[in-house]
């Protein structure tokens, strides 16, 4: 779905790695608004992210005038089905 808002959401690779710092500030800032905690994350974990295309981003406007929206990226783990059956 496609909407005429000015804001493109895309798969984030390396080159949105100049958006982490402002995407870090953003997350520590909001959770301080709410009054609640929230685990810290690196600078080159979410670059990482990015580069792994583990992330999506939000961007509103073009060119010299582009400017961070949004981002979400995905967490996963491995749990081994040994590790469960010990705890049944």
């Amino acid at each position: 779905m496609e909407y005429n808002d000015g804001i493109r959401v895309v798969v984030a690779d390396a080159s949105h790695e100049k958006y982490v710092d402002v995407i870090l500030a953003t997350i520590t800032d909001s959770a301080k608004k709410r009054g609640s905690g929230i685990a810290s994350r690196t600078h080159e974990y979410l670059a990482t992210k990015m580069k792994e295309r583990k992330a999506v981003i939000a961007l509103a406007g073009e060119g010299d005038e582009e400017e961070f929206a949004g981002f979400c990226y995905i967490e996963s783990w491995a749990v081994s089905y040994t590790h469960l059956r010990a705890h049944e």
